[in-house]
């Protein structure tokens, strides 16, 4: 078994692949499309999903590469195996593995899978609403994803081996087309601050872009300070965090300059993923326009929204 990559805060082990849009040989099944209804709660992005008898709030969150539930609701399922979490707010507790019957989301059933167990308690109380757990690409692998936020919706395309879509459409004009990097269950993406070239996971689960306090000078003082406050992580863990905004910001050809990040420690997540983690893109990066990530190629692509005149 081999080590998976996390919502920021623990360590998961069980790996989740998808079988809703799968036959048994492994090809794409019939149906072609799927769109999946997302909910705003603050800056985060749930769906409706019923685990066994249970039914309620998902963060969907591609910081996560596991299937992840709230111990709160599903504590008479948990084992421990004593694996501490660690993460950008430190020491997050013992993480606990179950295996779940079936899970629902959407017209999406996955039966008989593994899922880790940890405290979500910080995001229930934080935004006032129950929280059964979350969920990210694991879930969604050989599929094309369309993550439009400011439409709050997500539209999942099947593909076929070479990465093409099955059920054909309009193509789209896109302003970015950039590769992306798979490293369980988690996609990086290499950006330009300032004169650097920085590595990036893409994260809808985190609320605002992180930038690692570790970087350069030179990257560092181009995020225009605001503020000092303390972040809380998964589980009771807290650190000191700056508020700013980041600006000199390139991907692909196409600057994006205003977006708000925090400055902190991103040691323990780079220990985590097992690659240097320069930043994190959230909630300012995907709000910018339609992000269409494809999990074949390994191919990320980005219209921006189009602001209306005044």
């Amino acid at each position: 078994m081999k080590n998976s990559v996390p919502y920021p805060g623990f360590i998961l082990n069980n790996t989740i692949s998808i079988l809703a849009f799968l036959n048994d040989d492994g090809l794409p099944g019939a149906m072609g499309s799927m769109t999946i209804p997302l909910r705003r709660i603050g800056k985060l992005f749930v769906a409706t999903a019923k685990v066994d008898d249970e039914t309620g709030n998902f963060i969907f969150d591609t910081g996560s590469a596991n299937l992840v539930l709230n111990k709160t609701y599903f504590r008479k399922y948990m084992t421990v195996d004593g694996a501490a979490a660690g993460g950008v707010t430190g020491s997050t507790g013992d993480i606990g593995h179950v295996q779940v019957k079936r899970l629902k989301i959407a017209d999406m059933v996955f039966d008989n899978q593994m899922a880790d167990v940890t405290n979500l308690g910080h995001i229930e109380n934080r935004r006032g609403v129950k929280i059964l757990g979350l969920f990210g690409f694991g879930l969604l692998k050989n599929l094309e994803v369309v993550i439009d936020i400011n439409n709050n919706v997500m539209h999942l395309y099947k593909l076929d081996h070479t990465g093409k879509r099955i059920q054909q459409s309009k193509p789209a004009k896109y302003d970015v087309i950039q590769k992306i990097e798979e490293i369980n269950n988690i996609y990086i993406v290499k950006a330009r601050v300032g004169d650097k070239i920085l590595n990036f996971c893409l994260d809808t689960g985190a609320e605002s872009n992180v930038l690692n306090a570790f970087s350069p000078k030179k990257v560092l003082k181009t995020v225009s300070i605001q503020r000092r406050s303390g972040l809380v992580g998964v589980g009771s863990g807290r650190s000191e965090v700056l508020y700013g905004t980041m600006n000199n910001f390139t991907l692909g050809d196409q600057s994006i300059n205003g977006m708000q990040t925090i400055i902190t420690s991103l040691e323990k997540m780079s220990e985590a993923y097992g690659v240097d983690i320069d930043g994190m893109l959230g909630f300012d990066f995907f709000s910018q326009g339609e992000i269409c990530i494809n999990l074949v190629n390994n191919e990320m692509k980005i219209r921006f929204a189009r602001k209306e005149a005044p």
